[in-house]
C-alpha cells in the first residue's frame, strides 16, 4: 500500500504484535480485579476503534496506522488474549493444553475465514474502506462475545477431576505463583527464552508467506495459496500441539517444535515449487504451536490463578520477536533479494532454544518437590 517498501510494511506487523505483549500484561493484571467479560469488552472497543481509524491513512501519514492498527488495535487484542486463555484454564484444568490450544486456535482461524471476505472488499471498495467495515464489524462481535465470559466458582473443581498430589510424579501443576514469585524464578527466564526463540522462524515467514511463494518460482495465482496455508497451519497447530501435549507432556513438545522449525528454516530458502508451500506450512504450524503449548506450560509451571499476568510476562519476551524478526527479514530481502540470511539466522536461533528446552524442568519447592496447586480460584 502506498508504495511502500517491505521494511515499512513489516514495521505495521511488527509494532501490532509488539503493543500487544504490552496489553496482554495489562489485560491479565486487571481482569483479576474487573473479571474477564469487562475487559474482554473494553479490548474489543479497542480492537474496532483501530481498525475503523486506520481508514483514514494516507501515504504521508504512515503513523496514523501504526498508532491505529498497529498501537491501538494491537492493545485491544492483549487485552482480550490473557483474560481469554486464563478463563478457560480454570474451566479446564484438567484439559489445559487443549483447550488453550483450541482458543489461541481460534485467533489463528480468524485469517483464514476473513482473508477471502477481505480481498474481495479490497478489489470492490479499496484497503482504506474495508478497514472501516472491518472495524465496524469486529467491534460489534468481539464484544458480544465477551458478554458470555465469565470465570469458575472459588474452589472450582471438574466432575471426576482430582487434582494432583505434591510431591507425586502427577504433580505438574505447581502451587499459585505470584507475578513477584514467578519473576524470581529461573525457569520464567528459560520458559520465555524458548517462546521468543521458537517464534523467530514462524514471525520471518508469516508476514512473507506469498513473496516467498512467489520467489520459489510459483505463478502469483498459485503463490496466494501461501496465505491460506499459514492460516490453517497456525490455527491447526495451535490446537493440535496444545492437545499433543498433554499426552506427550509439556517441555517435550516444545523441543520437538524447536527441531522441527529449526531444520526447516536452514532450508526454507532453497526450496523450490510446490515444495515450498510445504515448508511455509511446516513453519506456520510451529508457530501456531509455540502459542497453544506455551500458556498450558505457564500455567503446569506457575499455576492457574495468576495466569492472566504471568502469561502477559512471558508474553513480552515474544515482543522482541514480533518487533526484530519481520524487521530482519524485510531488511535481507531489501538487501540481498532474498530471505537466506535471515532464515540461517531463524534455524540456527530454533536450535539454539532445543538446548534451553533440554534443560528446562518445572520449579521446585524448598524440599525438592513439585508444589500442586490443589484448587482454581479466582
Amino acid at each position: 500500500m502506498f508504495g511502500w517498501t517491505q521494511a515499512a510494511a513489516a514495521l505495521t506487523f511488527s509494532f501490532t504484535l509488539g503493543i500487544f505483549a504490552l496489553g496482554t500484561v495489562v489485560g491479565g493484571r486487571i481482569q483479576d480485579k474487573f473479571g474477564p467479560r469487562e475487559v474482554a469488552s473494553v479490548g474489543g472497543f479497542m480492537i474496532g476503534l483501530g481498525v475503523f481509524l486506520a481508514s483514514y491513512t494516507t501515504a504521508d501519514r504512515a503513523w496514523l496506522l501504526y498508532l491505529t492498527y498497529g498501537a491501538l488495535m494491537g492493545f485491544g487484542v492483549g487485552m482480550i488474549y490473557t483474560p481469554v486463555i486464563a478463563c478457560v484454564s480454570k474451566w479446564f484444568p484438567d484439559r489445559k493444553g487443549t483447550i488453550t490450544g483450541l482458543v489461541v486456535g481460534s485467533l489463528g482461524a480468524g485469517g483464514l475465514i476473513f482473508t477471502p471476505i477481505a480481498k474481495s472488499l479490497v478489489s470492490s471498495k479499496g484497503v482504506l474502506e474495508t478497514f472501516a467495515i472491518f472495524g465496524i464489524v469486529f467491534g460489534i462481535l468481539i464484544i458480544g462475545a465477551a458478554q458470555f465470559l465469565k470465570n469458575p466458582p472459588l474452589g472450582y473443581q471438574p466432575f471426576g477431576w482430582t487434582p494432583p498430589v505434591a510431591g507425586t510424579k502427577a504433580a505438574i501443576v505447581t502451587r499459585n505463583y505470584s507475578p513477584k514469585e514467578m519473576l524470581a524464578t529461573p525457569q520464567f527466564y528459560m520458559l520465555s527464552m524458548i517462546l521468543l526463540i521458537g517464534c523467530i522462524s514462524g514471525l520471518m515467514v508469516i508476514p512473507f508467506g506469498k513473496i516467498l511463494a512467489l520467489q520459489a518460482g510459483l505463478s502469483d495465482y498459485a503463490a496466494t495459496f501461501a496465505i491460506m496455508l499459514i492460516s490453517i497451519g497456525n490455527a491447526s497447530g495451535r490446537f493440535l500441539w496444545g492437545a499433543a501435549a498433554d499426552r506427550m507432556g509439556r517441555v517435550r513438545t516444545l523441543m520437538v517444535l524447536l527441531f522441527v522449525s529449526g531444520v526447516t528454516m536452514l532450508f526454507l530458502n532453497q526450496l523450490q515449487g510446490f515444495i515450498s508451500l510445504v515448508g511455509i506450512g511446516i513453519v506456520a504450524f510451529c508457530y501456531g504451536g509455540f502459542l497453544g503449548t506455551m500458556p498450558a506450560t505457564v500455567a503446569d509451571f506457575f499455576g492457574a490463578k495468576h495466569l492472566g499476568v504471568n502469561y502477559g510476562l512471558v508474553l513480552l519476551f515474544f515482543s522482541a520477536s514480533a518487533v526484530g524478526a519481520p524487521i530482519v527479514s524485510a531488511m535481507a530481502k531489501d538487501a540481498t533479494g532474498n530471505f537466506k540470511s535471515a532464515f540461517l539466522i531463524g534455524g540456527v536461533a530454533s536450535l539454539v532454544g532445543l538446548g534451553i528446552a533440554f534443560i528446562t524442568k518445572p520449579p521446585l519447592d524448598n524440599n525438592g518437590e513439585l508444589k500442586a496447586a490443589t484448587s482454581v480460584s479466582k
